[in-house]
């Protein structure tokens, strides 16, 4: 198979649809494994949830608690939900759809920059199988729509830098006006566009004009957006907290050292996350220019060591040391979040997976660090020369756009801090931009390159479609445990603890007070709880029992009762009364 770049302009459609739909097969056949089907929310799903309840039953926008702008979100959710009406499966499917198109779109922008299929397909299926990514796919989170939107608006400003479309501009500009009201920072997509512009066709009055279409469009349509929430009294008391919190972590003389540490971390997941393509990439690399390699290779493994001797010593144990680093959907236990009381109170009911797992995946983290800083490194050299001249071709434009576009998204995450998740939107901007920017690959490297590849990318698929499966599977009977609860044995919803999601969805109150002896979700009452296992005052008196994948054991959801003073405890296998 062609290893080197293809020169002409013409993608063939056929090629494309064929490879796309294989992908798309692929990806479609892991969901029968996983079963994203049901009607429950999971993570943050009911806070979004609510506003697409909202805006079916009113036709108007409320945000509720979110700290997003959210709209893209409400619209598409509204959209899946017409021929049914209202459900959390409707609202899984919008995003599972996008998700696959943003998987799409990811073969299209590498195809965009003139990179081989087999490379294209490597990079798209990196993204679908990336463990958050695919996770998030089965919720209604905003982190895959967001991502889906942005890969797509990168596709047509790359064909603009590449041809000067007009169509081209026009539709990226629109597409990344949706994504800047699915979340703020899409602003990153269209500055880094307007900076790649100008920097590709000269600093001319003209040419300014034209790339601040973009970017002043997005911008004016978030302040116009946040003006009307004010208005209207629709406003988030936490919409501009993250705002507050990274201007205050610019006047922080601290904020240096916050940076170091967000750095390692972001660039350990994204070592993780990247390897299957950096290790196909890093053998071009290496071959075109070895002496510059080497040399940056050492100087960034050297740095990242210094930076795990550093973060050991802070952690004074191994296992904080080790991935995961950033806890919230990737977790020791495998993916998450683990949103029952017992969690709370750090009862450690559930199983983690072995020190050697993780050991292995911080050894992959630090070498896929190692290589993202070279391949990166060397980008920056081979672009800082032709920066301010408009030499740049085709390829270097569109790399210098989504390598622009990576470090506007990360600067106030890494400054202020952020979630694993967050990471997920720059994965395929990176991946393209590395690509688009470095040299063909020799012959010669091609087939251990692939091989390596391939290899990594199945165990991250392995793990994705496992933890994924293993998460529905716990949340689904905790969903059967709670309509059990109150369908069948008609408890009241005041009544039960049933974590976070359930409790956020029937109970949400934004003037709240927690109660030191219960959990902080807004518990009214906790006469009955949903765990892993038992907790200190309550006796199981229901348990749904399920196999869990990775790692391998028996799971389990309980019902608990809470234990009455001068009366019999409840027998363990005693059914609800």
């Amino acid at each position: 198979m062609k290893t080197e770049p293809e020169t002409g302009c013409h993608i063939p459609t056929m090629t494309a649809a064929i490879d796309i739909l294989s992908i798309a097969f692929l990806w479609c056949a892991s969901l029968i494994v996983t079963n994203p089907i049901g009607d429950f929310p999971l993570n943050d799903d009911w806070v979004y949830g609510l506003a697409v309840k909202h805006m079916l039953a009113n036709g108007d926008f409320s945000p509720g608690c979110t700290t997003a702008t959210l709209v893209t979100n409400v619209l598409v959710g509204s959209l899946f939900s017409i021929p049914t009406g209202f459900s959390f499966i409707a609202l899984r499917v919008s995003t599972l759809t996008l998700s696959l198109l943003g998987i799409s779109a990811t073969y299209l922008l590498m195809r965009e920059l003139r990179q081989p299929r087999w490379l294209a397909a490597l990079a798209s299926i990196t993204l679908a199988f990336t463990p958050i990514y695919y996770a998030l796919s089965h919720t209604f989170m905003t982190d895959v729509p967001y991502t889906a939107l942005t890969i797509m608006a990168a596709v047509f400003f790359v064909r603009n830098l590449r041809t000067g479309s007009a169509f081209a501009f026009f539709f990226g500009t629109i597409l990344a006006v949706a994504a800047t009201l699915s979340r703020q920072l899409a602003i990153s997509v269209p500055l880094a566009f307007a900076v790649a512009f100008i920097l590709k066709n000269g600093i001319a009055k003209r040419n300014i004009l034209r790339a601040a279409i973009s970017p002043v469009l997005c911008i004016g349509t978030l302040l116009v957006f946040q003006q009307w929430l004010e208005a209207t009294g629709r406003l988030p008391a936490a919409y501009v907290a993250k705002n507050n919190v990274f201007f205050h972590s610019l006047t922080n003389p601290g904020t240096i050292l916050v940076f170091a540490k967000n750095a390692y971390v972001a660039l350990l997941y994204l070592g993780w996350f990247l390897l299957p393509v950096l290790v196909f990439v890093f053998g071009g690399i290496l071959g075109s220019h070895r002496k510059k390699t080497l040399v940056l290779l050492v100087l960034s493994t050297s740095a990242l060591v210094i930076g795990s001797v550093v973060a050991m010593a802070a952690a004074h144990s191994e296992t904080r040391f080790l991935m995961p680093k950033s806890r919230n959907i990737i977790l020791e236990s495998g993916i998450g979040p683990l949103t029952l009381t017992d969690i709370l109170l750090n009862l450690n009911q559930i199983p983690v997976l072995p020190t050697s797992f993780w050991i292995v995946v911080t050894g992959l983290s630090l070498l896929g660090a190692a290589l993202l800083i070279t391949a990166i490194g060397l980008c920056a050299i081979n672009l800082a020369p032709k920066l301010w001249s408009a030499k740049m071709d085709d390829n270097e434009a569109g790399g210098a756009f989504l390598l622009l576009s990576v470090i506007i998204y990360l600067f106030p995450l890494l400054a202020s801090g952020f979630f694993d998740r967050y990471l997920v939107p720059i994965i395929p901007l990176l991946a393209a931009g590395i690509v688009s920017l470095s040299l063909p690959i020799p012959r010669a490297t091609t087939r251990v390159c692939r091989c390596a590849a391939v290899a990594l990318l199945l165990a991250l698929t392995f793990f994705a479609i496992c933890g994924t499966r293993d998460y529905l599977a716990w949340n689904r009977l905790r969903w059967e445990a709670l309509r059990d609860l109150t369908e069948c044995k008609h408890v009241k919803v005041a009544d039960i603890d049933g974590g976070y999601e359930f409790n956020g969805w029937h109970l949400y109150d934004p003037q709240y007070k927690g109660d030191p002896k219960k959990s902080r979700w807004w518990v009214q009452g906790d006469t009955y709880r949903i765990g892993f296992g038992s907790m200190p005052g309550y006796t199981v008196i229901k348990e749904y029992g399920y196999f869990h994948w990775m790692p391998p054991y028996t799971g389990k959801i309980v019902v608990l009762k809470e234990r009455l003073l001068g009366t019999q405890n409840i027998r363990g296998n005693e059914h609800i009364e």
